[in-house]
């Protein structure tokens, strides 16, 4: 219960005023989504340049302090210059809805996949039928020669909302509500109903360790090259709520949906209208595996960076480029930088949207729009700054700079790139269909031709823009998905849901349009193909609501191992303690996290030969845990418990291992058992 209101303080309060200032009036969702994104991008960045110069930890003081500030800062600003005018209609015209031709090949397409998929026929024969169907039906609505404008009404087309038919603010939030119910539900069920008092996920464990070092130290530069943004986040709740870590992520983490659905509502309804703004929300939050899969394996910071913060800031972006202001350009560089001190991998996505963005529009615009284009400038040259300051030291940019100009070795943020590129196979195109959802993946695919080629497309440059960077993003994340080379395949994998859910709303919300048509076939015909639409997306929505309340494999807690924590805890007096790689297939993260240390990391041989994610402090620490758990005794052996100051070595007793348990526990002379049961022993060296 202190969790909750406390979270709402640190992650959403003190963005508030800033919102109001550089987003404008928009609507009470996207003014929320700002508010989150904004307090999530300043609060973390107040507390590390206070960390920075004093030296400490993140004390309470200085948690109380960044709140402060942050909300202060916001409410003299928004007092000083007032709110933000408001963005104004859609930035790109709607697609008109689909001819009698094309719906039938629609409904062909969707009633093919539905079938397909009950049958449980190979992922990717369903979807290649599927998809051929429905760029056939897409290829037949673009060369249809005439339309008949009295009868449609151009009930998608205009730019300034429907001119028959004004739902009101109330049905359009209810509608949004249900949605965001539905989000929270996939979150909560299988920790409700599987999970608690534990959480799935095996990443959780250590950003409870880093979030206890950025407490204790403020920084945890030692344990993992990982930007510090979502830790001080939860060492500011920690330190406001009086609560462990692991507790906070036990009950917070399960709505990590939330943010980034309230943001693909952002996105669509400033491209083209909130009906998109509800069908993109919805297609991400509960149709969407990749989002969900994040959250199963306690890999946070990736929702956080890569499906909200980047959202946003390209949101930012159109908003610049179409009316350019300091505001949106405020905004762009806060929420763009902010990317950055959250996660490595959604800056390598924003920096190639960027680049690209930059590449092909800041010409023209030079040439032809100069005022347009020393915003752009100067707005992305202040991201690239922010951007660097945060990345300075986590990454070591001096030692990287130094490598490429061959003066020196790449230092830590260059041999992670090396350690990631190649390493890591892509899977197979069924997990990809299967992770990213086949209604949205098919409704994306659709809605990618009708942004390219459809009828309604803008022909200025704010409108080319849009479609440039909302097609090269998808292109981008499947192109990483399926080459190791892009050092993260799994993530571009995981992350392709997002811009397929924006691009599967642009297809979705024409088709439930073509129901208004007059003419009796066309409205009989309509019907047809959106209950079909319907069925296989309502089929998806049961499954991953299903799926979510079902115990998952990723739930790797037992009482055995929670009891041996506990124990660690209760008789942590310091120093560090040496962990089986795996305890009852819990990793060794798990036990420091839960006994409240941060050394040392062990890996088996194999991960250790692999090189990939080892810690900024090299191999050495873990090939010397390593030789502690094959060694129990020896000249070495001692020399290591005395230099790492060893209090407890932790074994399990499943683990497969060169020197078993027994041996350790067999050495009285050397190793005294202090706690034991059926899963796990920790001895204390003598």
């Amino acid at each position: 219960m202190r969790a909750l209101p406390v979270a709402f303080v640190v992650c959403l309060l003190p963005g508030y005023f800033w919102s109001k200032l550089l987003s404008g009036g928009e609507d009470l969702a996207v003014r929320i989504a700002y508010s989150a994104a904004l307090s999530v991008t300043l609060v973390p960045a107040v507390a590390l340049a206070q960390i920075r110069i004093l030296g400490t930890g993140l004390t309470f003081t200085l948690a109380v302090s960044s709140v402060l500030i942050v909300l202060a800062a916001g409410f003299a600003a928004y007092v000083k210059f007032g709110p933000a005018k408001e963005g104004g209609g859609p930035l790109l015209t709607r697609p008109s809805p689909p001819h009698i031709p094309a719906l039938v090949l629609y409904g062909l397409a969707f009633a093919f996949a539905l079938v397909g998929h009950m049958l449980v026929l190979p992922e990717w024969i369903v979807w290649s039928g599927a998809s051929l169907l429905l760029l056939s039906g897409g290829a037949t609505d673009l060369l249809a020669a005439e339309e008949d404008q009295s009868s449609e009404d151009e009930a998608g087309g205009e730019t300034g909302g429907d001119r028959r038919t004004r739902i009101g603010t109330a049905t359009r939030y209810l509608l949004l509500s249900v949605v965001l119910i539905l989000v929270l539900a996939r979150g909560y069920l299988g920790p409700v109903l599987q999970d608690w008092p534990f959480l799935r996920g095996d990443d959780q464990y250590e950003h409870t360790v880093m979030t206890e070092m950025m407490i204790s130290g403020g920084s945890t530069a030692d344990f993992m090259l990982y930007p510090p943004g979502i830790h001080l986040m939860m060492a500011e709740v920690s330190q406001l709520s009086g609560l462990e870590p692991l507790e906070i992520f036990a009950v917070l983490a399960p709505a990590l949906l939330v943010p980034p659905t309230l943001a693909l509502y952002a996105l669509a309804h400033r491209l083209w209208g909130w009906e998109y703004g509800l069908a993109a929300a919805f297609f991400y939050g509960v149709l969407s595996g990749g989002a969900y899969w994040y959250l199963e394996h306690g890999r946070y910071p990736n929702i956080i960076a890569a499906q909200f913060l980047m959202v946003l800031a390209l949101a930012a972006l159109f908003r610049l480029h179409d009316s350019p202001s300091w505001r949106s350009g405020l905004l762009l560089a806060l929420l763009g930088s902010s990317v950055v001190l959250h996660h490595q991998v959604g800056s390598l996505y924003l920096a190639l949207l960027l680049g690209v963005a930059a590449l092909l529009f800041l010409p023209h615009a030079l040439l032809r729009e100069r005022s347009r284009s020393l915003a752009l400038i100067l707005w992305l040259g202040l991201l690239g700054i922010l951007s660097v300051l945060y990345a300075w030291n986590t990454y070591d940019l001096p030692g990287m700079v130094g490598n490429l100009l061959g003066n020196q070795e790449a230092g830590r943020g260059g041999e992670a790139v090396s350690m990631a590129i190649g390493t890591k196979p892509p899977e197979s195109l069924n997990a990809l269909i299967e992770l990213t959802s086949l209604p949205v993946l098919l409704l994306g695919l659709l809605g990618a031709l009708y942004l390219i080629f459809g009828r309604g497309r803008a022909t200025d440059t704010t409108g080319l823009l849009v479609r440039v960077v909302l097609i090269f993003w998808a292109s981008l994340m499947f192109i990483g998905s399926r080459t190791s080379y892009s050092g993260f395949p799994d993530r571009f994998e995981r992350d392709l849901g997002v811009p397929l859910a924006i691009l599967a709303a642009l297809a979705f919300v024409p088709l439930v349009r073509s129901l208004a048509r007059r003419n009796t076939l066309a409205m009989l015909v309509a019907s047809l193909t959106v209950i079909i639409a319907g069925t296989l997306v309502q089929f998806r929505a049961y499954e991953s609501l299903v799926t979510a309340s079902e115990p998952s494999a990723q739930l790797t807690m037992s009482p055995r191992v929670a009891a041996a924590g506990e124990w660690l805890e209760e008789h942590n007096s310091g120093g560090n303690i040496v962990v089986s790689p795996y305890v009852d297939e819990v990793p060794s993260r798990g036990l420091l996290a839960m006994g409240g240390y941060t050394g040392m990391q062990s890996y088996d041989a194999g991960r250790i030969q692999l090189g990939r994610d080892i810690p900024p402090s090299g191999t050495e620490p873990l090939l010397d845990a390593l030789w502690i758990l094959l060694n129990p005794e020896g000249e070495k052996t001692q020399q290591l418990l005395d230099e790492y100051d060893i209090r407890y070595v932790v074994l399990s007793k499943l683990y497969p291992t060169a020197v078993t348990w027994q041996t350790f526990a067999n050495r009285e002379d050397l190793y005294r058992t202090v706690f034991e049961n059926e899963s796990v022993i920790i001895l204390e060296p003598r």
